[in-house]
């Protein structure tokens, strides 16, 4: 599911719902139970501002701490530390809050009780949570039809998800007739074009209305990246006409992944497809104007920290302590990032340019290493984004020697280019540092994604996970 251009799961929807109700229940029982319901009472007046902040600031702390994890299981105690933890840090903003604002905002003890009631309530909704997984009332039987490496992807996909698997139920896969061709002198199986473990083979593209028919089947998922013959076109206007859903295989795994599957593509899905955000000249402005309200922030929030690191990085090593390197930008134009350095002064001047292992490269010092796993390196950029270089959210600007390689290795790569380089993104977000081609690719198919999906609410998304990311799960 996807609202928003954020793909989201079930379950995540339900814990926003029952945390958002389960604070409202703390704030009542809280006035209940501390002064009662009484109109003319003052601290009624100041209820509709502080529960507003209570209730905001508790679902964005909750992101935060990663409470919206759908594999976490709280019923265990690490996770009831993670939802106290999140409680403790909540009171420490309501009781500020209380002394900022006296006179707009409910008292200390109200305060108090509300968190508490809250904390509560909350650890126990969640482990009913646990203990009670959502499922769907109904699995969708899907058939596949394809050409064998794309329906696999799918395939591939709703097996190693559970809710998908809950809600998809793969009944088998028709192999599309181009299949039939000879390779390497033998005529390729169906069993060789549809091996994907227990999704049987149901027979050639042909037996569409008979299976069908036999198999009951929901949805009709299509995996084929050329045109459809015009039998295939007849057989499956015929079954939408009866009433079975019929989806392309990139946009329904688009939908379920939030990323796109860029070796499974043709180039009438991308042309017809979206318009890439790049493009929009409205949208451009509103994403330029929050780039520099967040990297003036970032710039003021960030200078003591990056004074002090620079300091580091001179105290271990000679040569300057900021580093400047030129990457390709926008429409492929050449600019100069500027990093906190991590490296030795002369790090390339042996190997040349290679594919870095982040803070575990040999050439990177220790302060290096640390910058790295903490992305306090990373800060510096934020003088990029104000001179319009880069954007708060793109993907990774890249050396101008690993383009011209994963150009001709990963197709679609230069469409990267049709945005701003971003000082964070979707890939860097929800896939690890790439120091690979195969890396390089997987991000891809994020970038994508976000090319073609990203508004102020994505955008307001993948810097909240930026944030999460740096708090919960340091790396390079």
């Amino acid at each position: 599911m996807k609202i928003f251009g954020i793909p989201y799961q079930s379950r995540q929807l339900y814990f926003f719902l029952g945390d958002l109700l389960v604070g409202l229940v703390a704030i009542l029982l809280a006035h209940l139970l501390r002064i009662g319901i009484d109109p003319a009472d003052d601290e009624l007046a100041r209820l509709p501002a502080s529960a507003l902040f209570f209730l905001s600031s508790n679902l964005l702390l909750l992101y935060l701490a990663d409470g919206y994890n759908t594999a976490l299981d709280y019923r265990r105690a690490s996770e009831v530390v993670r939802l106290g933890l999140t409680c403790l840090v909540q009171l420490g903003l309501q009781m500020m809050m209380h002394f900022v604002l006296t006179d707009m905002w409910w008292g200390r003890g109200i305060a108090g009780l509300t968190v508490v009631i809250f904390g509560v309530l909350l650890v126990g909704w969640r482990a009913a949570m646990s203990w009670w997984r959502p499922r769907p009332m109904s699995r969708l039987r899907t058939l596949l039809v394809g050409d064998g490496d794309a329906e696999q992807v799918f395939a591939s996909a709703v097996a190693d998800h559970p809710e998908y698997h809950d809600a998809y139920e793969v009944v088998g896969c028709l192999a599309y007739p181009r299949f039939g061709a000879r390779r390497g002198g033998e005529t390729q199986k169906l069993e060789e074009v549809c091996a994907f473990g227990p999704v049987p083979v149901l027979g050639p593209v042909s037996a569409l209305k008979q299976v069908l028919g036999n198999q009951r089947v929901d949805l009709v998922v299509v995996a084929v990246r050329g045109s459809l013959s015009s039998d295939l076109t007849r057989d499956l206007l015929e079954a939408k006409a009866r009433g079975i859903q019929i989806e392309e295989m990139p946009t329904i795994y688009k939908r379920l992944t939030g990323k796109v599957p860029i070796a499974n593509l043709s180039d009438s899905w991308l042309i017809f497809g979206p318009v890439f955000s790049g493009s929009n000249r409205l949208a451009n402005a509103i994403q330029r104007s929050l780039d520099v309200f967040l990297a003036l922030i970032g710039l003021v929030i960030s200078a003591p920290v990056i004074a002090v690191a620079a300091i580091a990085v001179k105290l271990e090593t000679t040569g300057p302590a900021f580093f400047l390197q030129e990457r390709l930008g926008w429409n492929e134009r050449p600019f100069w990032i500027i990093k906190l350095r991590t490296m030795g002064v002369d790090a390339e001047a042996r190997s040349g340019a290679v594919w870095s292992a982040g803070a575990a490269d040999p050439r990177v010092t220790r302060v290096g290493r640390f910058l790295r796993r903490s992305r306090i390196d990373e800060l510096p950029q934020f003088w990029n984004v104000l001179r319009g270089d880069m954007s708060i959210v793109g993907p990774r600007p890249e050396r101008e020697h690993f383009v011209k390689q994963l150009k001709v290795s990963i197709p679609f790569y230069g469409l990267r280019f049709a945005v701003k380089p971003g000082v964070t993104g979707w890939a860097q977000v929800n896939y690890r540092y790439g120091a690979t081609e195969a890396e390089a690719a997987e991000k891809l198919c994020y970038e994508l994604y976000a090319i073609q999906e990203l508004n102020p609410v994505l955008y307001a998304l993948i810097v909240l996970k930026t944030v999460q990311t740096m708090l919960l799960r340091p790396g390079s």
